[in-house]
């Protein structure tokens, strides 16, 4: 999700005139949140290239802003399937995980493709075997 996030940008518009980053925002301008590059930024994530679940812990959260992270987007306008998404992904990888051990292809590397979401290029082929 956050290597990989479902929608690598959000765009928005103002309600009403605003000063953002020193630029002066109207009602008609589009703003743009990028989310696939703000989730590898090196200014908010140590070695953000890298999967590590243990990012999220509550240690590690502490101090960082809670916009720093936005598969789903934020505010009044967050996916309204956001939490439903989550616990449906939880359950369903505890199920595979518990039955099934994943190995990645030898030298497969995932190519992002920006579509209605984000998605390998190709799939993501993997070794499955029950355990």
């Amino acid at each position: 999700m956050r290597l990989y996030p479902p929608a690598p940008a959000i765009s928005r518009q103002p309600l009403a005139p605003l000063v953002l980053g020193g630029e002066q925002l109207t009602p008609a301008t589009q703003v743009t949140i990028t989310i696939y590059p703000l989730h590898r930024n090196r200014r908010v994530w140590n070695n953000p290239d890298s999967f590590d679940p243990d990012r999220f812990t509550v240690e590690q959260t502490k101090g960082r802003s809670r916009y720093a992270y936005l598969p789903f987007g934020a505010g009044p306008r967050v996916c309204i399937g956001a939490s439903f998404a989550m616990i449906e992904a939880t359950v369903v990888l505890a199920i595979l995980v518990h039955a099934f051990r994943f190995n990645t292809v030898s030298g497969h590397r995932p190519h992002p493709v920006a579509r209605v979401t984000l998605r390998p290029r190709g799939g993501m082929p993997l070794y499955i075997e029950p355990r």
